[in-house]
């Protein structure tokens, strides 16, 4: 399995979970900026609820990383290598001045629109348990996983984030502007890690350890589609 297979891979599962968003009937309308006959307080509810979805996974991407890296820190020569950049990756992943990860750009944009307590404070949703024992509490069984992970997610991120800013922007939704941190931010930064990381991933050259991002891959995607189901029923805004 060589590096373009694993590139086709991500961008293969990137594009399904795009398409997962655009076609959600309660996220359409900021993707078609079509808001004719939309109750612009449910579509705000039906972002406040986007913004928590990517709480759900985002609170586990720095633990995840650090994980990983110290799984790998006692390994081979590539193992080392690896624990280095991953602990790298956690600390870019990192506010230097709360400490927190990115999923606090998603919290505040909630806040910024009024979210209710109860969504805020929401405990995980199972299958954002099972996301984080894979990646955390199982990281020494396969810690190149999250590799594929980042694979994934990244590539979506950049598909998708300047069309939720945009039309968050153009949806008469109150305060919209104050509320577009976390996608205004991933889309730009994740560029960056998209090339860089492809980089870095033609320098992994044993197949076990690439088997490891390839699952990775496939488990992220499936568990993003079940939390949208879990978070996000699908019904439409319109009358």
């Amino acid at each position: 399995m060589d590096t373009r297979y694993l590139v086709n891979v991500f961008e293969l599962e990137g594009g399904l979970l795009d398409s997962t968003l655009r076609q959600h009937p309660r996220l359409r309308p900021l993707f078609s900026r079509d808001f004719a006959g939309v109750d612009r307080h449910a579509l705000r509810n039906a972002y406040l609820r986007l913004l928590r979805l990517k709480i759900e996974y985002v609170q586990y991407t720095v633990p995840a990383l650090r994980a990983a890296g110290l799984a790998l820190r006692d390994g081979d020569d590539e193992d080392r290598r690896w624990s280095e950049r991953l602990l790298d990756y956690a600390a870019g992943e990192t506010e230097t001045d709360s400490g927190a990860g990115h999923h606090r750009w998603a919290r505040n944009d909630m806040a910024a629109l009024g979210a209710a307590r109860e969504l805020l404070d929401a405990p995980p949703h199972p299958s954002a348990l099972l996301y984080r024992s894979y990646f955390i509490e199982d990281a020494r069984r396969h810690p190149y996983a999250i590799l594929g992970a980042k694979g994934v997610l990244e590539r979506f991120s950049i598909r998708i984030s300047d069309d939720i800013v945009a039309g968050l922007l153009a949806s008469g939704i109150a305060d919209a502007e104050r509320a577009t941190s976390f996608f205004g931010h991933h889309g730009v930064l994740d560029i960056e890690h998209v090339r860089d990381g492809e980089g870095y991933l033609q320098r992994l050259e044993q197949p076990r350890k690439r088997f490891q991002v390839l699952e990775g891959a496939y488990f992220t995607s499936g568990i993003y589609r079940s939390l949208v189901d879990e978070v996000m029923p699908a019904r439409s805004l319109r009358g």
